[in-house]
């Protein structure tokens, strides 16, 4: 092969696609001297932009596989995006470079515009080694991570490994430095993964997004199959948004009271909901008295008891021989507490006709802090919803499994 390059070049010494083919064989044969000089040759005698800008990269490509010429490769990619812009196997291959070089921001940057380039630009294989739109998007979620260390980055690669199929060299990236990191904080629902979502109700359609940080508005509306007008005790609600678990179910015109002990976050509560929030500690409150003076009905569709090491405490304190809750949200934070909490919550919801539906829900596949309880003498326990697992990572409970045909496109 390399002969009959030589040969087609002796004939036709300034013919820049044959003096192009003959460098991409001595690349491959790694000679990479004799390639640069053809390049350099092909990108002098054409006035072809496209060859031009393969002969800039593969002049790239010879002086990274030296190795300590990173200053020379960073140059030729430099002049490739100048020449073509809108192409973006070079925004690809000087991301790569730069995060290399831990130049994050730069890194970033190039992935970015790689990615914009994509979705409109050209797609066509030119023959120059380019792993795709999936590899820009690693890049440009592990430079955002990189940078500042936000939620943002750690959800951007969460949507990597759980929303799109990846090849295994980029999965690999992505579960290590994802493994490193930890997981984002929430896990929100994103109508673009509307198909995925394994327990749909009526008017499940009209909602764009949940507030909690882990699908528990979603898990409640579900077992009620979307009731309207239905009631809750949020104890431990935070703020009024944010990981809260009954704004979306306000949405749903459900009535209900929170509890919280920050003055700050019950005030800006009191301005943006409509339902009512009482600023007191938990501990401290005379619950039957509490839903004396509300008139509570004695069922009560939903209860949320979020309270860090007190939630036991006040579970112990709470009315439950004279009122039933539909369903239970209850925090035990067993990654962090050890199994004691959970254990005695079980045994005192189970005691009162509690099931378990879904135990140790997780935000990780390791890291449990919650049960899920259903009473079913106030709802029927949809079967596909109740599951045995020892631990029930969230994402793999609420979401089918990830396929060719659901992966969400990049």
């Amino acid at each position: 092969m390399l002969q009959e390059l030589l040969n087609n070049h002796v004939m036709e010494p300034k013919n820049p696609d044959k003096l192009f083919k003959l460098a991409r064989e001595y690349d491959k044969l790694e000679q990479g001297a004799m390639a640069v000089s053809l390049y350099l040759k092909t990108a002098d005698l054409s006035d072809n932009t496209l060859l031009q800008y393969k002969s800039l990269i593969g002049i790239a490509n010879c002086y990274w596989r030296q190795g300590n010429r990173s200053y020379t490769v960073e140059s030729a990619l430099l002049d490739a995006t100048a020449l073509m812009p809108e192409r973006p196997e070079a925004h690809y291959l000087i991301s790569e470079l730069y995060a290399q070089q831990q130049k994050w921001k730069s890194s970033y940057l190039h992935a970015k515009l790689g990615l914009l380039i994509y979705y409109g630009g050209p797609e066509t294989d030119i023959g120059v080694e380019f792993p795709g739109r999936k590899a820009l998007a690693w890049q440009k979620a592990r430079g955002k991570w990189q940078i500042a260390g936000t939620q943002e980055g750690k959800h951007e690669l969460f949507d990597l490994k759980f929303k799109t199929i990846l090849d295994d060299k980029h999965k690999q990236l992505v579960d290590t430095l994802l493994g490193s990191i930890y997981y984002p904080d929430t896990i929100p629902y994103s109508v673009l993964d509307k198909e995925r979502f394994k327990f749909p109700f009526p008017d499940f359609d009209q909602i764009s997004k949940n507030y909690s940080k882990h699908f528990q508005d979603l898990f409640v509306l579900s077992i009620f199959k979307g009731k309207r007008k239905g009631t809750y005790l949020e104890i431990g609600s935070g703020d009024p948004f944010i990981h809260n678990n009954t704004a979306l179910l306000e949405e749903f015109d459900w009535k209900g009271i929170s509890v919280d002990n920050s003055e700050s976050l019950c005030y800006n509560f009191k301005e943006n909901r409509n339902n009512t929030v009482i600023c007191a500690d938990a501990t401290e409150i005379g619950w039957v008295d509490l839903f004396n003076k509300h008139c509570l009905d004695p069922i009560i569709d939903y209860l949320q008891i979020d309270c860090d090491e007190a939630s036991l405490g006040i579970l112990e304190q709470l009315p439950l021989k004279g009122y039933k809750f539909g369903v239970i949200t209850f925090e035990h934070d067993t990654y962090r507490l050890g199994t004691e909490t959970r254990d005695k919550a079980r045994a005192i919801l189970q005691k009162h006709g509690y099931v378990l539906v879904v135990n140790d829900a997780a935000f990780t596949e390791q890291a449990s802090y919650e049960d899920w309880y259903v009473h079913p003498d106030v709802v029927e326990i949809p079967a596909e919803m109740k599951t045995n697992k020892s631990i029930n990572f969230i994402w793999d409970y609420f979401m089918e499994p990830l396929t060719e045909e659901n992966q969400r496109q990049i």
